[in-house]
């Protein structure tokens, strides 16, 4: 399937309306893929600009995701590849690069790409948020788009650099992007047009990734007997926030 993914327009419902983004021309065609997992992904706290190494389980991810990707890279070069400057994306780029036989300084960090800054909610879960930071989580529950932590970025924030990175790249290529939940989210709604609602229903683990192209998504899911080849645990999914 995946294999002619980048010359072939993804099935998919007609988008939503959404207001707040507006393109005359599709964004261009776009391989995203999420970071592998981390320690704090395991323990189930907020990462945003702070860093965690990839555990074995998000080495062995990433080494699965690059044997699901390898047909469809390898046949649609030349590719633009980017990745976030944070270093369980380039971790995770470097491994990508490794088994696509392609040199690391392929990936062009892009500051845009950063996951959003939690300011000082980052290291924490959001039980301890909530407990601890009570006035400033009830804020944040009343305005998930808006609010933004001490410190920090809303998600409209994050929306607004994300598409402004989005129009600033060559419309004429494909591009490959390594990033974080946050972006990945954004990334994936702006390109389909999707609502708010809808990407906050988003969920992704670490072992999917998407094709998006002319305004529609095409999920490609790490498939079981790959999963098993590589020793790949459960997939691990991120804070719903």
């Amino acid at each position: 399937m995946t294999e002619a993914l980048l010359n072939d327009r993804p099935a998919t419902d007609a988008p939503s309306p959404r207001a707040e983004i507006s393109r005359d021309v599709p964004y261009p065609p776009i391989l995203l893929i999420r970071h592998a997992e981390t320690q704090w992904n395991q323990e189930g706290r907020l990462q945003g600009r702070g860093d965690t190494p990839l555990t074995l389980n998000g080495v062995r991810q990433s080494l699965a995701v690059a044997t699901a990707l390898q047909q469809h890279v390898i046949r649609h070069r030349p590719v633009r590849y980017w990745v976030s400057p944070l270093g369980r994306a380039r971790q995770t780029a470097s491994l990508l690069s490794d088994c696509w036989a392609i040199p690391f300084h392929s990936f062009v960090e892009e500051p845009a790409l950063a996951e959003r800054a939690y300011g000082e909610w980052e290291g924490k879960t959001l039980a301890e948020v909530e407990a601890e930071r009570p006035t400033e989580f009830g804020e944040h529950e009343r305005d998930r788009w808006g609010y933004r932590p001490p410190r920090g970025e809303s998600k409209a924030d994050v929306g607004a650099r994300i598409e402004t990175w989005l129009r600033s790249i060559d419309p004429s290529a494909r591009h490959v992007v390594v990033t974080h939940s946050g972006c990945f989210r954004a990334i994936r709604g702006i390109c389909t047009n999707a609502t708010r609602r809808q990407m906050d229903a988003y969920r992704e683990p670490q072992t999917t990734a998407y094709f998006l192209a002319e305004g529609g998504e095409t999920e490609i899911p790490l498939d079981a007997p790959i999963a098993r080849a590589f020793g790949v645990l459960e997939q691990t999914k991120t804070v719903h926030i």
